[in-house]
C-alpha cells in the first residue's frame, strides 16, 4: 500500500503543518469574533468604545454615535498604541482598549463593562464602580458562557461580552434572548410605520422577548399569532453590531396574502448607518450593503430599490 511508503519524517512534517495551520485558523476565528465598528455606527458598541476611550484619556462625548470626534479620538488612541491609525475599531483596537478589571476598580472602563453586562439582562447602574453587584453580574455572565468564573474581566470575558459569545456567536440564541438583545441595542430603531400598535415592530420584538407570541396587524390575513423566525432575529441582532438601522415592518402593515411578513420570516429596513434607502446613488449603495448582509445571514430573498414596491426600503426574507 502507498501509505506504508510514507516516511516518518513526512508524517512528522504533515503533523506540524496541520498543527500550525490549525492554530492559525483558531487565531483568525478569534480575531473575527470582534465586531468592526466605524464612522456612522450607532448603539451600545459605540457607547462602549466612547467609555473606553475616556478611560484611555481620549475623552469624547458618550452619545452612542460614531461621529467625527469619536473617530479622531480612535485614531489618536491607535497612534499612541502603535496600531494602524484608520479610525476603525476592529480586533486589535478592541484588544488594546479593554483593560483587565476586577472588584474595587472605579473608572470609565467599568462603565463600558456595565453597559455591556446590561445587554445581557443585568440592570446595573452605569456608575463606573466595580462593586458587589457588578462582580455578581460578571460571575453570572462567565458561568453562562462557560468561562472561568473568577469575577475578573480579562480578554476572554471582554471578547465574550462585546462579540456576543465566546467564539464570535451571539449571546443567547433563543427567540426571547435574541429579542432582548435587539431591544437593548440603541442603534436599532423599531419604527411605528403603519398598522395597529400591537403589530408594529416594537410590539413584535417586545412580545417575543417576554415569551409571548407576536401578532400580525390585519391586512389580508387578519390578526394572527405568529412566531418570529430565529435566523431573522439573529440577523437583526448581529447586524446591530457595528451598524445602526431602522426597522419599519416585521408582522405589521398590509402585504400580499402569501407575504413572508405574515409568516414571521421577513423584515423591512429603510435606514442604515444614517443613510435613507432610496433610488439615489447613495441610497442604492446602502441597500446593496444591507441586502448582502441579509444574504450572508441566510436570507432566501432580498428586495430593494429597483424592485417593484421596494424603492424606499430593503426587504429580507428567510
Amino acid at each position: 500500500m502507498m501509505l506504508k511508503r510514507v516516511s516518518t519524517a513526512a508524517l512528522t512534517l504533515i503533523s506540524v503543518m496541520a498543527l500550525t495551520f490549525g492554530f492559525a485558523a483558531t487565531s483568525a476565528q478569534a480575531l473575527n469574533a470582534w465586531p468592526v465598528v466605524k464612522s456612522g455606527a450607532k448603539g451600545v458598541q459605540v457607547t462602549t468604545i466612547q467609555h473606553l476611550l475616556g478611560h484611555a484619556r481620549q475623552t469624547t462625548d458618550v452619545d452612542g454615535s460614531y461621529g467625527p470626534n469619536t473617530k479622531a479620538k480612535v485614531i489618536a488612541f491607535q497612534k499612541a498604541r502603535g496600531l494602524s491609525a484608520d479610525g476603525v475599531v476592529g480586533a486589535k483596537t478592541w484588544g488594546k482598549l479593554t483593560p483587565t478589571l476586577k472588584r474595587g476598580a472605579d473608572n470609565k472602563a467599568v462603565k463600558a463593562l456595565q453597559v455591556q453586562l446590561n445587554r445581557y439582562g443585568h440592570k446595573l447602574d452605569v456608575d463606573g464602580k466595580f462593586g458587589a453587584g457588578t462582580e455578581k453580574a460578571v460571575r453570572s455572565f462567565q458561568s453562562a458562557k462557560k468561562l472561568g468564573v473568577d469575577g475578573v474581566v480579562g480578554p476572554q470575558t471582554w471578547q465574550a461580552l462585546i462579540a456576543g459569545g465566546t467564539g464570535g456567536g451571539g449571546g443567547g440564541t433563543s427567540r426571547a434572548a435574541l429579542a432582548k438583545d435587539i431591544l437593548n441595542d440603541s442603534g436599532i430603531t423599531l419604527y411605528p410605520l403603519c398598522g395597529p400598535s400591537y403589530a408594529q415592530p416594537l410590539a413584535n420584538i417586545r412580545d417575543t422577548a417576554s415569551g409571548k407570541t407576536p401578532r400580525t396587524g390585519g391586512g389580508d390575513v387578519g390578526t394572527r399569532y405568529v412566531t418570529l423566525n430565529t435566523s431573522m432575529l439573529k440577523f437583526m441582532r448581529d447586524y446591530g453590531k457595528g451598524n445602526s438601522y431602522r426597522v419599519t415592518t416585521i408582522l405589521g402593515c398590509n402585504h400580499s396574502t402569501n407575504s413572508a411578513h405574515y409568516q414571521g420570516r421577513a423584515v423591512d429596513i429603510d435606514f442604515a448607518n444614517g443613510q435613507k434607502i432610496n433610488t439615489t446613488s447613495a441610497g442604492r449603495a446602502m441597500a446593496s450593503k444591507v441586502r448582502a448582509a441579509c444574504r450572508a445571514a441566510g436570507a432566501r430573498s432580498t428586495l430593494g430599490p429597483g424592485d417593484a414596491g421596494h424603492s424606499g426600503h430593503v426587504h429580507c426574507a428567510w
